[in-house]
């Protein structure tokens, strides 16, 4: 008896061991692969991050540096000192058409910047902590003058339609991130008293799900 009683004793000791280190393997296994999973998705936002800060600081210096885009900035940098973006609504010569398009394309350039941030292919941190200051101030310089480009008179119907995408996301921006930016919208100021200039032709209304006009 005594031979049968250590055995199971032994027995016991055996099973007891086995059960212990098979709960600790199967806690442990989980614990691996959350902390395996951890770091992966803290590697894949690591490296979206630094894509994104990179693909903010190329933009940023291909603005800084290119003739295109400094010729573009020079341009409008002029009427926003002049204060005579008003001058472009309507261009009699060649001189105003062709300057009316460098302003158009430098707006465009800030409102590509804004759909890039909001949709999180660039970094607003990074392109807040270098450009805050004149991204919201050429918002406000040029506010009036998009104000009026939002204002398209429609033929068909013989009516001012005000279209409050263009820029859209470029005001966004600037008011999310300043109070002193402009906010525009239809009642900011009334369409003009009659069409003129290149900017006035309606947009093609668009059409909804059901290819209805909306």
């Amino acid at each position: 008896m005594h031979c049968s009683e250590q055995s199971f004793e032994a027995a016991q000791t055996i099973i007891v061991c086995a059960a212990s280190s098979f709960g600790w393997m199967s806690l442990l296994t989980p614990v691996i692969l959350i902390a395996s999973l951890c770091v992966a998705i803290f590697g894949v936002r690591s490296a979206r991050a630094s894509a994104r800060q990179r693909a903010t600081l190329d933009m940023i210096e291909k603005v800084e540096s290119t003739p295109h885009y400094r010729g573009l900035h020079s341009v409008f940098s002029y009427h926003r000192r002049q204060s005579s973006f008003y001058r472009l609504h309507n261009p009699r010569e060649e001189k105003d058409r062709q300057e009316r398009q460098a302003v158009l394309d430098y707006l465009n350039h800030y409102e590509l910047v804004a759909i890039g941030i909001c949709n999180r292919i660039l970094d607003a941190d990074f392109y807040r902590d270098w450009m805050l200051g004149p991204f919201v101030r050429d918002w406000n310089a040029a506010a009036e003058f998009i104000q009026r480009e939002r204002w398209k008179w429609d033929v068909a119907k013989g009516e001012w339609r005000y279209h409050g995408p263009l820029f859209r996301n470029f005001q966004t921006l600037a008011c999310r991130w300043s109070s002193q930016a402009i906010v525009l919208d239809e009642a900011y100021s009334p369409p003009p008293d009659a069409p003129s200039g290149p900017g006035d032709e309606a947009y093609p209304v668009p059409r909804n799900e059901d290819g209805e006009t909306s």
